[in-house]
């Protein structure tokens, strides 16, 4: 682990493998290093503590979908495009579900940590902005280059957002909890459903 930041990445991502498994409840140094195959020393060398080896997994697992969804197409039929960017954060398949689970895990740690919350507060911020886009272009309507004039732009396109962006969260949920089969017909059925009638018909 000469590359401090492609140990930490490494580190980061056995800690997920060990809260798709066991629950945050499982995460130790000694735990983590045995996932990693490493030392707990080495562990230690770029975590000193439990609490910021956990931060920087919850950041690096955001950042891991925020990266896949910016490489997305956005051109071409929009209807089409805007859907796919929705269907990658549904819990649809296998590395899916255990990416949302693991976010989840994380989510209710936060209670116990500020940092955590605000990580969550700003990944939440960062998903409406999409939400609100995506909104805005099914619809035809100009987005503004400033995003921090978003929400003064169109009050209904930005409640829009807000009812999209309840449910993804509540379809997740579902699916999550839904045979993986169930949820691979049933959520892009169900989306399909809700852009049609709360969407594009405004």
């Amino acid at each position: 682990m000469s590359d401090s930041r492609g140990g930490k990445n490494r580190l980061a991502e056995a800690l997920q493998r060990v809260v798709a498994r066991d629950g945050i409840a499982g995460v130790s140094v000694r735990s983590v290093a045995a996932e990693a195959g490493v030392t707990a020393g080495g562990v230690q060398h770029h975590f000193p503590t439990r609490a910021e080896m956990i931060r920087y997994a919850m950041a690096q697992t955001s950042a891991t979908v925020e990266n896949r969804l910016s490489r997305r197409p956005r051109w071409g039929d929009v209807h089409g495009w805007t859907k796919e960017i929705l269907l990658d954060l549904l819990p649809l398949d296998a590395e899916r579900r255990r990416e949302y689970m693991v976010w989840l895990a994380f989510v209710a740690h936060a209670e116990t940590d500020p940092r955590l919350t605000e990580l969550k507060q700003q990944t939440d911020s960062k998903l409406h902005s999409l939400y609100s886009r995506i909104v805005r272009a099914r619809r035809g309507i100009p987005i503004p280059e400033n995003e921090e004039t978003e929400s003064s732009v169109d009050a209904d396109v930005e409640q829009d957002a807000l009812l999209l962006q309840s449910l993804m969260d509540g379809l997740s949920l579902r699916l999550a909890r839904s045979e993986a089969a169930v949820a691979s017909e049933l959520g892009p059925r169900l989306l399909d459903r809700y852009l049609r009638i709360a969407i594009d018909t405004r």
